[in-house]
Protein backbone atom coordinates (compact mmCIF):
# COMPACT_ATOMS: atom_id res chain seq x y z
CA UNK A 1 0.00 0.00 0.00
CA UNK A 2 0.98 3.46 -0.96
CA UNK A 3 1.28 6.15 1.85
CA UNK A 4 -0.45 9.90 2.16
CA UNK A 5 1.03 10.74 5.15
CA UNK A 6 2.63 13.99 5.94
CA UNK A 7 6.16 13.63 6.08
CA UNK A 8 7.74 14.37 9.08
CA UNK A 9 9.97 17.51 7.98
CA UNK A 10 6.39 19.50 7.26
CA UNK A 11 4.96 18.20 11.15
CA UNK A 12 7.99 19.48 12.18
CA UNK A 13 8.40 23.06 10.54
CA UNK A 14 4.82 23.10 12.25
CA UNK A 15 5.91 23.33 15.14
CA UNK A 16 8.45 25.95 14.87
CA UNK A 17 5.87 28.90 15.78
CA UNK A 18 5.37 27.54 19.35
CA UNK A 19 8.67 26.41 19.89
CA UNK A 20 9.91 30.07 19.13
CA UNK A 21 7.66 30.64 21.95
CA UNK A 22 8.60 28.12 24.58
CA UNK A 23 12.13 28.74 24.17
CA UNK A 24 12.99 31.41 26.38
CA UNK A 25 10.50 30.11 28.90
CA UNK A 26 12.67 26.38 28.56
CA UNK A 27 15.90 28.74 28.62
CA UNK A 28 15.09 30.87 31.55
CA UNK A 29 13.57 27.68 33.59
CA UNK A 30 10.19 29.71 34.31
CA UNK A 31 7.19 30.95 32.00
CA UNK A 32 5.75 34.42 32.47
CA UNK A 33 2.79 34.69 29.80
CA UNK A 34 2.49 38.21 30.70
CA UNK A 35 5.74 39.14 29.60
CA UNK A 36 5.60 37.26 26.22
CA UNK A 37 4.05 39.62 23.82
CA UNK A 38 7.11 39.63 21.54
CA UNK A 39 7.25 35.86 21.90
CA UNK A 40 3.51 35.71 20.77
CA UNK A 41 3.83 37.73 17.52
CA UNK A 42 7.18 36.48 16.13
CA UNK A 43 5.38 32.79 16.97
CA UNK A 44 2.19 33.99 15.13
CA UNK A 45 4.16 35.56 12.38
CA UNK A 46 5.83 32.46 11.58
CA UNK A 47 2.40 30.61 11.23
CA UNK A 48 2.31 32.71 7.36
CA UNK A 49 5.48 31.43 5.65
CA UNK A 50 5.46 27.64 7.64
CA UNK A 51 1.32 27.21 6.65
CA UNK A 52 2.73 28.68 2.98
CA UNK A 53 5.57 26.32 2.90
CA UNK A 54 3.52 22.84 3.80
CA UNK A 55 0.11 23.97 1.95
CA UNK A 56 2.49 24.74 -1.30
CA UNK A 57 4.31 21.30 -0.96
CA UNK A 58 0.41 19.86 -1.23
CA UNK A 59 1.03 18.61 2.26
CA UNK A 60 -2.08 19.08 5.08
CA UNK A 61 -2.07 21.53 8.26
CA UNK A 62 -1.65 19.58 11.65
CA UNK A 63 -5.35 21.05 12.94
CA UNK A 64 -3.68 20.92 16.48
CA UNK A 65 -0.90 23.36 15.05
CA UNK A 66 -3.33 25.31 13.21
CA UNK A 67 -5.33 25.89 16.31
CA UNK A 68 -1.81 26.42 17.86
CA UNK A 69 -1.74 29.23 15.72
CA UNK A 70 -4.85 31.03 16.51
CA UNK A 71 -4.41 30.92 19.99
CA UNK A 72 -0.56 32.28 19.08
CA UNK A 73 -2.49 35.20 16.90
CA UNK A 74 -4.69 35.60 20.00
CA UNK A 75 -1.58 35.99 21.98
CA UNK A 76 -0.22 38.66 19.40
CA UNK A 77 -3.50 40.70 18.95
CA UNK A 78 -3.83 40.97 23.03
CA UNK A 79 -0.59 41.97 23.99
CA UNK A 80 0.30 43.88 20.65
CA UNK A 81 -2.93 46.22 20.55
CA UNK A 82 -3.35 46.15 23.96
CA UNK A 83 -6.23 44.34 24.72
CA UNK A 84 -6.22 44.18 28.23
CA UNK A 85 -9.34 41.78 29.34
CA UNK A 86 -7.51 39.46 26.55
CA UNK A 87 -4.31 39.52 27.70
CA UNK A 88 -5.34 38.72 31.08
CA UNK A 89 -7.12 36.02 30.50
CA UNK A 90 -4.46 34.36 28.27
CA UNK A 91 -2.15 34.89 31.67
CA UNK A 92 -4.49 33.49 34.05
CA UNK A 93 -5.53 30.36 31.60
CA UNK A 94 -2.09 29.93 30.51
CA UNK A 95 -2.23 27.11 28.15
CA UNK A 96 -5.90 26.21 28.70
CA UNK A 97 -6.51 29.00 25.68
CA UNK A 98 -4.47 27.36 23.24
CA UNK A 99 -5.82 23.40 23.98
CA UNK A 100 -9.57 25.39 23.54
CA UNK A 101 -8.29 26.80 19.86
CA UNK A 102 -7.12 23.29 19.12
CA UNK A 103 -10.59 21.64 19.93
CA UNK A 104 -11.83 24.62 17.90
CA UNK A 105 -9.44 23.67 14.87
CA UNK A 106 -10.33 20.24 14.77
CA UNK A 107 -13.65 20.00 15.04
CA UNK A 108 -13.47 22.71 12.07
CA UNK A 109 -11.26 20.09 10.32
CA UNK A 110 -13.71 16.98 11.22
CA UNK A 111 -16.39 18.76 9.50
CA UNK A 112 -14.91 20.68 6.84
CA UNK A 113 -12.03 18.38 5.45
CA UNK A 114 -12.14 14.97 3.64
CA UNK A 115 -8.90 14.67 6.43
CA UNK A 116 -10.49 15.29 9.38
CA UNK A 117 -9.38 15.90 12.68
CA UNK A 118 -6.40 13.67 11.91
CA UNK A 119 -5.77 14.92 8.39
CA UNK A 120 -4.93 12.12 6.56
CA UNK A 121 -6.14 10.95 3.30
CA UNK A 122 -7.47 7.31 4.42
CA UNK A 123 -9.28 5.33 1.82
CA UNK A 124 -11.98 4.57 4.58
CA UNK A 125 -13.75 8.04 4.99
CA UNK A 126 -15.56 6.04 7.83
CA UNK A 127 -12.23 5.44 9.13
CA UNK A 128 -11.66 9.16 9.28
CA UNK A 129 -14.46 10.19 10.49
CA UNK A 130 -14.70 7.83 13.47
CA UNK A 131 -10.74 8.38 14.37
CA UNK A 132 -11.56 12.25 14.44
CA UNK A 133 -14.85 12.18 16.61
CA UNK A 134 -12.26 10.03 19.10
CA UNK A 135 -9.29 12.63 18.89
CA UNK A 136 -12.04 15.45 19.11
CA UNK A 137 -12.49 13.47 22.43
CA UNK A 138 -9.45 13.37 23.63
CA UNK A 139 -8.90 16.66 23.43
CA UNK A 140 -11.88 17.51 25.39
CA UNK A 141 -10.44 15.24 27.17
CA UNK A 142 -6.80 17.51 27.27
CA UNK A 143 -9.03 20.60 27.92
CA UNK A 144 -9.99 19.49 31.06
CA UNK A 145 -6.16 18.53 32.23
CA UNK A 146 -4.99 21.72 30.95
CA UNK A 147 -7.75 23.92 32.98
CA UNK A 148 -6.74 21.94 36.16
CA UNK A 149 -3.29 22.13 35.70
CA UNK A 150 -3.29 25.38 34.65
CA UNK A 151 -0.82 26.58 37.27
CA UNK A 152 1.75 24.30 36.44
CA UNK A 153 2.51 24.75 32.40
CA UNK A 154 4.72 21.64 32.32
CA UNK A 155 1.96 19.22 33.47
CA UNK A 156 -0.94 22.00 31.85
CA UNK A 157 0.91 22.91 28.48
CA UNK A 158 3.46 20.99 27.76
CA UNK A 159 3.12 17.53 28.63
CA UNK A 160 -0.67 17.08 26.89
CA UNK A 161 0.24 19.65 23.97
CA UNK A 162 3.63 16.07 23.56
CA UNK A 163 0.61 13.42 24.04
CA UNK A 164 -1.95 15.19 21.97
CA UNK A 165 0.43 15.30 18.66
CA UNK A 166 2.18 11.91 19.36
CA UNK A 167 -1.64 10.21 19.74
CA UNK A 168 -2.50 12.13 16.63
CA UNK A 169 0.85 10.62 14.76
CA UNK A 170 -0.23 7.04 15.65
CA UNK A 171 -3.34 7.65 14.44
CA UNK A 172 -2.41 8.69 11.52
CA UNK A 173 0.14 5.95 11.30
CA UNK A 174 -2.72 3.48 11.61
CA UNK A 175 -4.63 4.45 8.94
CA UNK A 176 -5.80 2.58 6.17
CA UNK A 177 -4.82 3.97 3.03
CA UNK A 178 -4.19 2.86 -0.68
CA UNK A 179 -3.09 3.99 -3.58
CA UNK A 180 -5.84 6.19 -4.80
CA UNK A 181 -5.63 8.60 -2.20
CA UNK A 182 -1.36 9.15 -2.71
CA UNK A 183 -2.15 12.09 -4.91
Amino acid sequence: MATARNPLWAELLQLLPIISLAFPFIVAGRVDLARAGSGFLIGALLTIPISVAVVLRKHPLNPILVGTGLWLWLGAIAFQFRVAPLADWLVRTQAFGLFVAALAAGAAATVLSRRGYVACASSDPRWTRKVSMGLLGFTLVIVGWAWLFRHDLRLGGGLPFIVLNVARRVLVLRAPIDSATTS
